[in-house]
């Protein structure tokens, strides 16, 4: 059975050992500013950590954050962010999934665009292309800190 939702207190260290999969290389401390984080995120209404749940076990996950804006009839927009699949489960429409999830929120928030960054990898890429999101409108730029 697969379930979509919103990450709940007791999904931290499924979510830290998914984000393995990800880009991390380690699971944080479970220390304050760790805990204050996961807090500080489950009790933000526009920060959304959407799971895949199946079987019992998270197998996907991204994050959607709802962002007020002044422009575009004072209309928010959604930034999705940390999608990420385990490595045995790919491929099989779990972060379509939470993707589609996260569109909905932003649908229901009145946003009026959402965007994502990805790596340059061409699967990565055509994945999102395939999900409906494009690289021809906006050029991303990052500054690491």
């Amino acid at each position: 059975m697969t379930d979509i939702r919103e990450a709940h207190e007791g999904d931290l260290d499924a979510l830290l050992e998914l984000y393995l999969d990800l880009h991390e290389q380690s699971i944080p401390e479970h220390d304050g500013r760790l805990r204050d984080t996961w807090v500080r995120i489950l009790a933000d209404l526009d920060h959304h950590l959407i799971v895949c749940e199946h079987d019992g076990d998270i197998v996907s996950s991204c994050v959607c954050v709802i962002i007020p804006n002044l422009t575009r009839g004072v209309r928010p927009y959604a930034f999705v962010e940390n999608v990420v699949t385990r490595a045995d489960a790919r491929g099989r429409g779990y972060a379509t999934a939470c993707l589609n999830h996260a569109k909905a929120l932003a649908q229901q928030a009145g946003c009026y665009k959402m965007m994502l960054t990805g790596s340059h990898d061409s699967k990565t890429l055509d994945f999102y292309r395939h999900a409906g999101y494009n690289s021809a409108d906006k050029t991303a730029f990052i500054q690491w800190l």
